[in-house]
């Protein structure tokens, strides 16, 4: 990460906005719904495993030093999570929004620090504050040109009391253009031998050809040079329809395959004559499930040498 010598022309002036607002007021102050409870401290309790008795035993708390119960200090954020937010804006939303208008549009947070000055007692309510602590110079990251901001939250209680401080940084940022997207290549080409040079005919013909046993009419695919019900070598073939049901189907998305654009679906199809093919799903095509009625198309897709019959969705 380096300081960027001289911030952009366009942004320089809304950075200078937003740096006067650092150090400014806070915003309007947000009242938790809820006050601090033994419900939710058995939740937090009981997702990160923590079994200390000052915070679930009553009858242990009692006969402690402190008499009563009191909430894990990392749930001070808690309380106020679901506190109404359509609340007057400070300085911090008056710094979000200079950074918005500068281009910073993207946003990722850093950490958030707390500081714990007293231990929470069932029964009191808080509220937070927030106000801009911090304005970072613009800085090169490697998610792009952006700049840190530090937001202070400050809680209290019903009476006033500050009982918490919190500092969140997040780093605005302009993120960069996207890349081009590399070349898928192409596919291997297709062997087309004498066992199945009629479907490929059909394909360039625009049609989907189906081999059929000349001895006992049995339909299969992919081509085979005998029959396996019969045994027969005579083989011809039948014009299909072309229209079917998805049987079963699976999407790859990861990792890149050569010729093939992602994310690539794979189709088995059972078509109206009973027959299942194995194809894919032409690009742009809605999601299928099983059962979705689909139809051939003869396309060339990207990545493809040669027209393939592939398959849409029957609308």
């Amino acid at each position: 990460m380096t300081t960027v010598d001289e911030p952009r022309a366009d942004s320089a002036e809304l950075l200078a906005e937003a740096q006067s607002f650092v150090g400014g007021p806070p915003g309007e102050t947000r009242v938790g719904r809820d006050p601090v409870n033994l419900p939710m401290v058995h939740h937090w309790c009981q997702a990160l495993g923590d079994t200390n008795p000052a915070y679930l035993d009553e009858e242990w708390a009692a006969a402690s030093s402190r008499g009563h119960l009191i909430a894990p200090p990392g749930m001070l954020q808690t309380w106020v999570m679901d506190a109404p937010r359509d609340v007057a804006p400070g300085s911090n939303d008056e710094v979000l929004q200079r950074l918005d208008a500068a281009g910073y549009t993207s946003v990722v947070a850093v950490n958030y620090e707390h500081e714990y000055l007293r231990e929470l007692r069932h029964g009191e309510r808080v509220s937070v504050r927030s106000m801009a602590e911090d304005l970072s110079p613009e800085k090169k990251t490697a998610l792009g040109v952006g700049v840190f901001t530090t937001v202070r939250h400050e809680y209290t209680t019903d009476d006033g009391e500050l009982v918490g401080i919190g500092r969140m940084r997040l780093l605005k940022f302009t993120p960069p253009a996207k890349a081009k997207a590399p070349d898928i290549g192409t596919r291997a080409a297709i062997a087309i031998g004498r066992d199945n040079a009629y479907f490929w005919e059909g394909v360039d013909a625009g049609e989907l050809r189906i081999q059929q046993c000349q001895g006992c009419t049995a339909l299969r695919h992919p081509p085979q040079p005998m029959c396996g019900d019969c045994g027969s070598t005579d083989q011809g073939f039948v014009v299909a329809s072309g229209r079917g049901t998805v049987y079963s189907h699976v999407t790859h998305h990861y990792p890149p395959l050569p010729g093939v654009q992602l994310p690539h679906t794979v189709l088995v199809v059972e078509l109206e004559e009973g027959v299942r093919f194995v194809s894919e799903l032409a690009p742009g095509e809605p999601a299928v499930e099983i059962g979705t009625p689909v139809r051939v198309a003869f396309e060339q897709p990207p990545g493809a040498t040669r027209t393939l019959p592939i398959f849409e969705v029957e609308t």
